[in-house]
C-alpha cells in the first residue's frame, strides 16, 4: 500500500511539473520585459508564503521557526541558496523552448541520486551501495541520464541553427542555451540531497514534511519582497503579478508549489527512487508544448523520449516489487 500511495504522489508531481515548465514559458512572452526573473519569483514567494502559511494554521503539533531553522540547517541554508539560483535560472525560460528547458534540467535525476547515496554512505546511514543502488535500478538511472544529455544536445543543435536564435551571439557560445538550465539542475541536484538527508525517516533525520515547507516557504517570501521592492526602485512603479499578463507565472508557480509538497512526502517514504521518476516529466511538458505551443519535436527526440521512460519504467518496477 506505502508503495503504491508513493507512486501516485510521483505521478501527481510529474502533472504539476509538467504544467509548470509550459505555463512558465507562457509567462514569457516576448522576454523583453525587465527584471523579468525577480518578477517570476516575486510570484513563486507568494505562493510560497500562503502555503507556509496553510501549513502553520492547520498543524496540531507546535512549531518554532528557530527551533526547526537551526535543528535542520541544511534545509534552511538551502532555501537561501534556492531562492537566488531559481530566480537566475528563469532566465533560461528566456532563451529557451520548454522543450529544451525541461529535459536539461531533469539532468540532476540521475546524478542527484547518486549523491544522495553517497552523503547516506558518508553521514554512517547505510553500510554499502548494493542495499539502495540495485542492479536494475543502476540501469534505469543510468539510461534516463544518457537519454536526457543526448535529447538535450539535439534540441540544443537544433535551436542553434535557427534564424531566430542566429541572431543572438550568446546562443551561438556552444552551450550557452544549456547555462541556466544546468545551473537549475545543479540546485535541484542539491536539493535532493538535502531533502533526502533531512526528510527520510529510515536514512535519514526524520524531519516533518510541513517543516521544511514551512522553513524555505518564509525563506522565498522574504526574498521576493526584497525583489519586489527592488523592482519598485528601479523602474518607479509597482510590480502587480495580479494582472492578465502575470497569470502563467502565478498558475505556474501554484503548480510547482503544489509539486513540491507532493515531492516532499514521497522523498519521506523513498527518497533513492523519486528523483529518478521525475524525470519522465519532460516527455509531458515536449508533448504539451508540441500540442499546445505548436513547438517541433523530432524524431530523433521521441527516441530519447522512449528512453527515458524505459528507464523510469525500470525504476518503477525495482521500487515497488
Amino acid at each position: 500500500m506505502n508503495s503504491v500511495f508513493w507512486l501516485v504522489l510521483i505521478i501527481l508531481a510529474i502533472l504539476m511539473w509538467s504544467s509548470t515548465s509550459l505555463l512558465y514559458k507562457a509567462g514569457i512572452h516576448d522576454g523583453k520585459e525587465e527584471h523579468i526573473c525577480l518578477k517570476y519569483s516575486v510570484c513563486i514567494g507568494i505562493v510560497f508564503f500562503v502555503i507556509a502559511l496553510v501549513y502553520l494554521i492547520i498543524r496540531e503539533e507546535s512549531f518554532s521557526i528557530f527551533e526547526s531553522a537551526v535543528r535542520y540547517w541544511p534545509m534552511t541554508i538551502f532555501g537561501i541558496v534556492y531562492a537566488v539560483v531559481n530566480t537566475i535560472s528563469f532566465k533560461g525560460y528566456v532563451y529557451n523552448e520548454a522543450t529544451v528547458e525541461s529535459p536539461v534540467e531533469s539532468i540532476s535525476g540521475g546524478t542527484s541520486t547518486i549523491l544522495l547515496i553517497i552523503a547516506y554512505l558518508a553521514l554512517g546511514r547505510v553500510d554499502s551501495i548494493a542495499g539502495l543502488l540495485t542492479p536494475l535500478r543502476t540501469a534505469g538511472i543510468f539510461l534516463i541520464l544518457i537519454s536526457i544529455i543526448l535529447l538535450s544536445i539535439v534540441r540544443n543543435r537544433i535551436n542553434r541553427k535557427d534564424t531566430v536564435h542566429k541572431k543572438s551571439r550568446f546562443l551561438l557560445r556552444g552551450l550557452g542555451t544549456l547555462i541556466f538550465p544546468v545551473i537549475f539542475a545543479v540546485i535541484d541536484g542539491l536539493e535532493t540531497i538535502v531533502t533526502g538527508v533531512c526528510l527520510d525517516t529510515e536514512y535519514g533525520f526524520g524531519m516533518p514534511e510541513g517543516d521544511s515547507i514551512i522553513i524555505v516557504g518564509i525563506e522565498y517570501a522574504l526574498f521576493a519582497l526584497a525583489f519586489w521592492i527592488y523592482i519598485l526602485f528601479k523602474e518607479k512603479k509597482a510590480y502587480n503579478p495580479f494582472t492578465k499578463k502575470s497569470a502563467p507565472r502565478l498558475l505556474g508557480a501554484l503548480a510547482d508549489n503544489v509539486g513540491i509538497v507532493f515531492y516532499s512526502y514521497a522523498m519521506a517514504m523513498n527518497s533513492v527512487s523519486t528523483d529518478p521518476l521525475l524525470a519522465v516529466y519532460p516527455v509531458f511538458v515536449m508533448i504539451g508544448g508540441r500540442v499546445f505551443m505548436k513547438e517541433k519535436v523530432s524524431k530523433s527526440q521521441y527516441i530519447f523520449l522512449l528512453g527515458i521512460i524505459a528507464g523510469s519504467v525500470m525504476v518503477v518496477v525495482d521500487t515497488i516489487m
